[in-house]
């Protein structure tokens, strides 16, 4: 079974319930991951970004309302559906692409920064993916990563998945078992499926060629999402979120 079909048709389908405003106070988490940005960007000069795994568009439109250029894509048409409807709604000049994470459709060299957020546990080929991101990094450019542990195996989070999936359904109109018909599938061709943590990253980033590496544990971050995540999210998640800092020369 082809792993990016199976992924694809999730988000596809996973887009009609999937919305932007996934805090309880949008302008606090504004504010929080501009300021998380700001300080691992470290320049006043409006760059060229690329946001791989896009969905609806949560970096892309941070980053172009702080005055960067960025393009986002994704391998769901559906999802950039609602990223392009997003960057309508807030006025923003977004290019957003319809394509493949391990096999981007730009020449070396063509970004300053590339970033990705909770997009490692749904690739079949996490190092073909990361060559991909440096590769289109310029000389002197950043490639940054922001992930967690999302599908711990241990029993007790199962169970808080299960239910916070059935709150899911009451609350958020989303399909309990949707998740699971389609990732059981193919849960065994994703290495990183149950979430990654700083050590794969750091080996990644070197595996390619990155220098420089540094991880932000990001306790602030989980803090405030700890209280400012829907019901259903605390319930099913719990993860150690960190962001990974790597420089290409």
């Amino acid at each position: 079974m082809n792993a990016k079909s199976v992924v694809r048709s999730y988000w596809d389908g996973r887009s009609q319930t999937y919305s932007i405003d996934i805090y309880k106070s949008r302008s606090e988490a504004e504010h929080l991951w501009k300021t998380l940005l700001k300080n691992t960007i470290r320049t006043n000069r409006n760059l060229r970004i690329l946001d791989v795994g896009t969905g609806t568009g949560f970096l892309a439109l941070l980053l172009a309302e702080m005055g960067h250029n960025v393009t986002g894509i994704d391998i769901s048409r559906r999802m950039l559906e609602k990223s392009r409807q997003n960057a309508d709604a807030m006025r923003l000049s977004i290019e957003f692409m319809h394509g493949d994470a391990e096999k981007l459709p730009f020449e070396d060299g063509t970004f300053d920064i590339v970033v990705n957020r909770n997009i490692l546990w749904t690739l079949p080929d996490p190092l073909a993916a990361a060559c991909e991101w440096s590769r289109v990094v310029k000389s002197g450019g950043k490639l940054v990563l922001i992930d967690g542990t999302w599908n711990d195996s241990a029993t007790k989070m199962h169970l808080r998945r299960l239910l916070g999936r059935l709150v899911a359904f009451v609350t958020e109109r989303q399909n309990p078992m949707a998740f699971t018909s389609y990732y059981s599938k193919i849960k065994d061709q994703l290495p990183f499926f149950s979430g990654s943590n700083p050590d794969d990253v750091a080996n990644l980033f070197s595996e390619v060629g990155l220098t420089n590496v540094s991880v932000n544990r990001l306790e602030r971050l989980r803090e405030f999402e700890n209280k400012n995540r829907s019901i259903s999210y605390n319930i099913a998640n719990n993860p150690s979120l960190f962001m990974a800092l790597g420089e290409k020369w």
